[in-house]
């Protein structure tokens, strides 16, 4: 039997996994990521080192960017003059390794799976608000597309960089593109301003070996597709998307690593309208649909909560059931 290491390398490297992966098992998820501040440190609350101030609420998954504080562009013709690009150069980079105790990874065992938040999207709106970011897309595209250029240009220095002092076997993006109904932007928007810069991003993460995975919430089916066509490896998208319709499309050219409806299962728990039996069966179902053919794998974060231990526990019996053939 290959190790989960291997297996897992295999579904992010286009080889064929000996049974469905679990998350973390077989790769070491970097997170927070301290050693460099696309968010604060310790995913609280305070600056990340573009000036954006962000707030965590206890109980919260994550930071957001702080809308009582002042935006730090308000006009995005005048990016040029208020934005300030990390110096990636200046930075202490052998601080960050420690910072992020790279040297004790288990590198024998595990690949190296970290994240890069604030994708082009994400970093737009942390700078000029939510509204504001696409009030910009829509009145200048021109503006907001120098903008993005400006912006993959740095994301590759960032990659260069983690591929020198950290050296990831698996490179997570983080943007966001959608609401529960729909993309925040319409599909010829995110062709113009978003995808070629994607693509950018993508091809230089491949030239440094690592297997890109993008993280998009949101209901996006309608450009599933097209990030294929730009060469993701791993989609990481919610189950609010119909993933065996988009396996069938995508006909095995990129994976998909999917979060289960928490909102659904909270909502219809908290109202008496779940079972912890119905719950178990809502999962194993999801399970069964999801990875027929292959290509996909289950985000969760075991602990928490009760629910999530029972998604967990389910989560280890198919997995147990594929590797004995029970």
């Amino acid at each position: 039997m290959i190790s989960d290491k291997e297996n897992m390398r295999r579904f992010y490297f286009h080889e064929e996994p000996e049974w469905m992966p679990a998350f973390g098992v077989g790769f070491h998820f970097l997170v927070p990521q301290n050693g460099y501040l696309e968010r604060p440190r310790d995913n609280g609350g305070g600056k990340d080192w573009f000036g954006v101030e962000w707030v965590y609420k206890e109980g919260e998954p994550a930071p957001v960017p702080d809308s009582a504080r002042r935006i730090v562009l308000e006009d995005i013709r005048d990016w040029r003059g208020q934005v300030k690009f990390p110096d990636l150069d200046a930075w202490d980079w052998e601080e960050a390794r420690r910072v992020d105790k790279i040297d004790s990874i288990d590198r024998e065992n595990n690949l190296l799976y970290q994240s890069i938040l604030c994708g082009l999207f994400e970093r737009l709106h942390a700078l000029m608000g939510f509204e504001n970011a696409l009030v910009a897309m829509i009145t200048e595209p021109g503006e907001t597309a120098a903008f993005f250029d400006a912006m993959a240009e740095y994301k590759c220095k960032l990659i260069d960089k983690l591929a020198e002092h950290y050296k990831p076997d698996i490179l997570n993006f983080h943007d966001d593109w959608g609401t529960q109904m729909a993309l925040f932007f319409s599909p010829d928007t995110w062709r113009l301003l978003i995808k070629p810069r994607m693509k950018i991003i993508i091809d230089r993460a491949h030239s440094h070996g690592m297997a890109f995975e993008l993280h998009s919430c949101g209901f996006i089916q309608d450009i599933i597709p097209e990030i294929c066509g730009l060469g993701v490896d791993c989609l990481q998208c919610m189950d609010l998307n119909d993933i065996p319709a988009m396996k069938k499309i995508t006909g095995g050219k990129m994976n998909y690593n999917v979060s289960f409806n928490q909102q659904k299962h909270d909502r219809l728990i908290s109202l008496g309208k779940m079972s912890e039996e119905e719950l178990r069966r809502d999962i194993r179902g999801e399970l069964r649909a999801f990875w027929e053919g292959g290509g996909y794998y289950p985000f969760y974060m075991p602990g928490g909560n009760k629910w999530n231990d029972i998604i967990h526990s389910e989560v280890c019996k198919f997995r147990e059931e594929m590797k004995t053939g029970a």
